[in-house]
């Protein structure tokens, strides 16, 4: 009896190796002589794009097999059309990642019609963080958010619940600003050439677009940075009034705290739900790599491109703990962020 049940451990614990080995040897295997659709829920001109880009060319010699990456831009809805089809839609073989919108986090929490749920997601690591900063031209007149309490200011916005629209809203609420929120552009690119054009004062962008993609106009005055969507005052910009100053409440502060959020989960690459674990795992790895790479380390300074790497696992238990929140002040929270969604 001794004999044939150590006989069955041994068979059990073969086996097991077995798996170990087949799994690790799939993954390569998998991956050679395909293509990982790279998507983003924005324009192909903005931060979004570049992070994406950036993964595309880099993270490659790293994934087992190395299989090409594409970009997949799919705008719309402030990236709540890209979740969608990511979550529900998309293969959950992990031929697709997502570099998720920013808002994943609190669109989980405050809009509980989403057809998403970050907890869900498979967190593979983030480049940069995203808090983000409302500027005006100088063509505008515009110097300060007290500038903005005095006259109408407009911004341009892509959905209503992304935060080019709804950081000037909150404003408008909280402290009594008066920006005029001009929405409906496929992505900042596109505001960014009205912005040129004098068609919108203003537009809230990543603290990353301000100073890569517009760093020679921030350098030379042509743009002001005049508040903060962040959890408290940037350093970058010290003089600039954050968001979170302005709550007047509890409630305000609950909502104002799970918004900003979206500040940490950032640029952030994502599997969809239901990826095999060992290809989350040989992801992460990839991205390990790459933010360690000489040539993307390279890249990065001579563009000077934002990074703030965190791990996949440590976005997982941020989430995760953003989860958490208790319900009463999520309901409190939701009321506000509907009656922001209703503002005009």
């Amino acid at each position: 009896m001794n004999c044939r049940r150590a006989r069955l451990v041994a068979a059990v614990l073969a086996a097991v190796v077995v798996s170990d080995a087949a799994r690790a040897q799939s993954v390569a295997e998998f991956y050679q002589g395909k293509d990982i659709r790279v998507l983003i829920g924005a324009g192909v001109g903005g931060t979004y794009g570049l992070y994406a880009m950036l993964a595309s060319r880099h993270m490659r010699k790293y994934i087992p097999g190395q299989p090409t990456l594409t970009l997949m831009a799919m705008p719309g809805a402030g990236g709540i059309t890209g979740m969608n089809h990511s979550y529900n839609v998309a293969p959950k073989d992990g031929t697709l990642m997502h570099l998720v919108h920013a808002e994943v986090l609190f669109e989980t929490l405050l809009s509980p019609g989403v057809k998403f749920n970050a907890k869900n997601y498979h967190y593979i690591g983030r480049f940069a963080d995203a808090d983000f900063a409302g500027v005006v031209s100088k063509r505008s007149g515009v110097k300060t958010l007290d500038d903005a309490r005095k006259r109408e200011v407009s911004m341009g916005a892509t959905g209503r619940r992304s935060v080019t629209a709804l950081g000037p809203l909150m404003f408008n609420r909280i402290a009594g600003t008066k920006f005029k929120v001009i929405a409906g552009y496929k992505g900042t690119s596109d505001i960014d050439i009205a912005l040129e054009r004098g068609e919108v004062d203003g537009v809230a962008l990543s603290w990353a677009a301000v100073t890569t993609i517009h760093g020679q106009k921030y350098a030379n005055g042509e743009i002001i940075p005049v508040f903060a969507v962040a959890d408290g005052r940037m350093k970058a910009i010290p003089d600039v009034p954050a968001i979170t100053e302005f709550g007047r409440n509890d409630d305000e502060k609950t909502f104002l705290g799970i918004y900003t959020s979206s500040g940490t989960v950032g640029r952030s690459l994502v599997f969809p739900p239901g990826v095999p674990a060992d290809r989350v795992a040989a992801l992460r790895e990839a991205y390990e790599k790459t933010i360690r790479d000489p040539e993307f380390l390279a890249e990065v300074k001579s563009k000077n491109i934002l990074l703030a790497p965190m791990s996949g696992p440590e976005l997982q238990a941020y989430v995760d703990k953003y989860m958490k929140t208790p319900a009463p002040r999520v309901e409190a929270a939701r009321k506000i962020y509907s009656e922001l969604l209703a503002m005009p």
